[in-house]
């Protein structure tokens, strides 16, 4: 492995970073792990999964060749010895030794003399031909992060759906992961790209909004599980998140169902948690420069490693830019996105860690959430266009600054107990957004609005405590939480007068020549929009049985809704008080890798929709049902699972017509049911073949529903050849299906048919160092609608989905 000096590194993110002052002086050696005694409760069986947990519970990196371990079994564990001592114990009679690094990483070689005979090295050379450098994963077994496990599977543990750091396997509920090698492969480089690709997930698309859907509902979204409230309208979220690069970001957490216990309010469909990168302990730095259809360009960065000698001080720097044009006439876009994050060690049992995200976002030729028009309010059919067809001004469109600052404070007590207390913010700056659209609405409009001084901010606070107790004579987990989230936007909303097409000398079919109007003179509105949510949580993991566990637990939350507007419709004070979501989950190991559950979750919605007496709706209360198996199989390198759930949701609100004022009337739905099954696998089937699919069916008995499939299909994989003629060569590929969607008005209706899609993708491994990908979306060009839209009375809509598209890149590794 080739090695860079600590002062070196130390230099360039110190710079990068603009960290004053003299760094550590490089030591002589590193410090050397803890060798305190440790408690150790490891059962006989693989070695693999023995060392997973050996380094979990010693809290150190251990490193080693997977194919060094592979077929072989340890003795197991009890009791407390020093990490020296326990390795030891765990490693006898494999023919195998630990030793320790200068840096503090244990890592693992064949014993000298006849015990190395014990078991041939796996290699497809000659005796002594080195092996290839190999990331392993016991950092990833103790926080869950998925970088350099190659890996499309969660190998770690996740607090998506309990709080509590469970597998997926242990947790009573759906839960899907994107790796960074997944998103790496397949060029997945937007939250909507990733979401797109996503096992049970639906993007739904409104010209340039975007939506995604989990069971049939809108998904919550969460950042290193912080909330983001959604604020607004609907014409604001294509400006907020969704479009977002991923650059920063180690992986992708969807929790499927009510999230009521982590979340309090919101969606119970599912929920949406980016986890970003975090510093590493060796040094690691990556550029990559691509380039695709549509004249799009594309740059990155990463750096990462310690800042000390001791590797108490880390830090990491990421950067992207990116600049192309679209499949659609005169839309281009621009995204820079810059990511610094610190984490230092302030004694062997408190860390302290914070960052920041900046990004930078333009988008010209933007027709905002109006599609094109397929049938007029009045049922008449307009032309289809062509995939190319901008409904949009080129002048329209919008230049957007967000930052995003956020701090970790975590502690390990005695006894197995950890604190953590997170802070973050998140503010999205958009000064200026401008909207000319053409509606073929008889008798033809060109239609103009423009917002100014949009300030979006999201802030968050929360405590954890978490750790082991004895009852009953067993071992059991309890999590204690507290925090409280508020969310505020504040804009100007404006529109200029529209015209008619004739007048504008404009013909729909043809798009464009739009001419931008004079501003001055428009009346603005002064709005503001506000939610706060503050709460209290408990989650128990109760030992029941060796087999047998049971998870249960509450959340109060106290919520309130402000938002203030010149439309007297959209004027809301809304506050619930002691609101209690409970949650419940029972988990049987049938098999030493496989689990059987059933679990009850609940959420709770706060909504603004009022009926024809303009009285708002009660807060519309989702319940999620589910019974399933999971299975960690090919020692634990595979995760497979199958589920079938119930949601049952009460006063869900259902368009039913519009007041004399054009605003939208709706209906409270008691009872309203979806249900459905997931299949999904996720991870490595066979050395070097990954996959992550699914299979997901949902039915639903709200008429709206039917915008959204209700059976879909997803696989993406690659198969990384290890010798001969294709070595260095990763071919891979992907295949979506899903079924038909529609919308009607009166006798009209608009269909999308189900279709497929396919993508494809190879890379060539030159030398350790240097890469190449080339990535090909929509192979075989196919053309559909990614979304339907009924506007009541202006008529039925789509937007195209994305043509077929090329890009081809290059990553070199130092």
């Amino acid at each position: 492995m080739h090695a860079f000096p600590a002062t070196t590194l130390s230099a360039a993110l110190a710079a990068a970073f603009a960290i004053t002052g003299p760094l550590a002086a490089p030591a002589a050696r590193a410090q050397a792990p803890a060798v305190r005694p440790v408690a150790y409760s490891i059962p006989a069986g693989p070695l693999d999964a023995a060392l997973a947990t050996f380094a979990r519970s010693a809290g150190v990196l251990l490193a080693y060749q997977p194919e060094l371990v592979r077929g072989l079994d340890s003795p197991g564990l009890q009791g407390s010895l020093p990490p020296a001592q326990a390795l030891a114990a765990l490693l006898a009679g494999t023919g195998l030794q630990a030793a320790v690094a200068d840096n503090g990483t244990w890592t693992l070689r064949r014993a000298a003399g006849p015990a190395a005979a014990v078991r041939p090295p796996a290699s497809n050379g000659a005796a002594g031909t080195a092996l290839p450098e190999v990331r392993v994963t016991a950092q990833a077994e103790r926080d869950g992060r998925t970088e350099g496990t190659e890996s499309y599977t969660a190998t770690g543990p996740s607090a998506a759906a309990t709080g509590l750091a469970l597998t997926l396997r242990e947790t009573p509920q759906s839960v899907t992961v994107m790796t960074r090698q997944r998103m790496d492969d397949f060029h997945l480089e937007t939250l909507a790209d990733a979401m797109v690709q996503t096992p049970g997930v639906t993007v739904s698309r409104q010209s340039d909004m975007t939506t995604f859907h989990v069971r049939g509902s809108t998904a919550n979204l969460k950042v290193d599980g912080n909330r983001l409230l959604s604020t607004g309208w609907g014409w604001n979220t294509h400006i907020l998140y969704t479009l977002d690069d991923m650059a920063e970001i180690d992986r992708i957490e969807v929790l499927k169902g009510s999230s009521g216990l982590v979340s309090g309010d919101g969606n119970y469909g599912g929920t949406i948690n980016l986890v970003r990168k975090r510093p590493t302990r060796e040094f690691q730095a990556s550029v990559k420069a691509g380039v695709g259809s549509w004249s799009s360009t594309r740059a990155d960065a990463d750096i990462s490693g310690p800042l000390n000698a001791a590797g108490t001080l880390r830090g990491r720097l990421v950067a992207a830019h990116k600049d192309a044009d679209s499949f659609r006439d005169r839309q281009h876009n621009r995204n820079s996105t810059l990511y610094g994050t610190l984490e230092a060690e302030l004694t062997p049992d408190t860390q302290l860690s914070g960052g920041l995200t900046y990004k930078q976002r333009t988008l010209r030729g933007s027709s905002g959430t109006t599609p094109i028009q397929a049938y007029s309010g009045a049922g008449v059919a307009v032309p289809l266009t062509s995939r190319s067809y901008s409904n949009g001004a080129s002048w329209g469109g919008y230049d957007q600054e967000s930052l995003g600052l956020f701090a970790r404070l975590e502690h390990r007590f005695a006894g197995g107990w950890t604190a953590k207390l997170q802070l973050a913010r998140d503010t999205v700056d958009t000064p200026e957004l401008l909207i000319g659209y053409l509606q073929y609405a008889l008798p033809g409009q060109v239609q103009y609005g423009r917002y100014a001084d949009i300030d979006d901010r999201n802030d968050s606070i929360s405590l954890d405590v978490q750790g082991p107790f004895q009852l009953f004579g067993r071992t059991h987990d309890l999590l204690v939480g507290m925090g409280s989230a508020r969310a505020r936007t504040t804009l100007l909303r404006g529109n200029a007068a529209g015209a008619s097409l004739a007048a504008a000398g404009i013909v729909y079919a043809e798009g464009g020549g739009i001419t931008e109007p004079d501003w001055r003179g428009v009346a603005y509105s002064n709005d503001l929009f506000s939610r706060k949510n503050r709460y209290v949580y408990a989650t128990g993991r109760f030992n029941l049985a060796d087999p047998v566990k049971l998870i249960v637990g509450a959340r109060v939350s106290n919520y309130t809704q402000r938002d203030v507007t010149d439309v007297a419709w959209y004027n809301y004070q809304m506050r619930e008080r002691g609101v209690v979501t409970p949650y419940a989950g029972l988990v049987v190991d049938v098999a030493p890798n496989v689990s059987v559950y059933g679990s009850y979750a609940s959420i709770y919605k706060p909504q603004s929709a009022k009926d024809a007496a303009e009285r708002t709706l009660p807060p519309e209360e989702g319940k999620t049902y589910e019974l399933g198996a999971k299975g960690e199989l090919f020692d634990r390198r595979l995760n497979a699972s199958i589920s079938h759930f119930w949601m049952r949701t009460d006063n869900t609100a259902e368009e039913v017509g519009l007041n004399d004022n054009g605003d939208s009337i709706y209906r409270a739905v008691q009872g309203a049911m979806r249900h459905g099954y997931e299949l999904e696998l996720s991870g490595e089937l066979a050395r070097g073949w990954q996959a992550q699919g699914s299979w997901v069916m949902n039915s639903s008995n709200l008429d709206s529903a039917s915008t959204t499939p209700r059976h879909q299909f997803k696989l993406g994989s690659s198969y990384r050849f290890a010798g001969g003629a294709l070595q260095g060569l990763t071919l891979g590929g992907g295949m979506r299906w899903q079924s038909a969607i529609a919308t009607s008005r009166g006798t009209a209706t608009l269909r999308q048919d189900a279709y497929w899609l396919f993508d494809l993708m190879a890379r060539y491994q030159l030398d350790r160092h240097l890469s190449f990908t080339l990535n090909v979306d929509n192979a075989f060009d196919k053309k559909y609608f990614a979304g339907v839209t009924n506007f009541t009375s202006q008529g039925l809509f789509y937007t195209w989905g994305m043509p077929r598209s090329v890009n081809l890149s290059a990553r070199y590794d130092f």
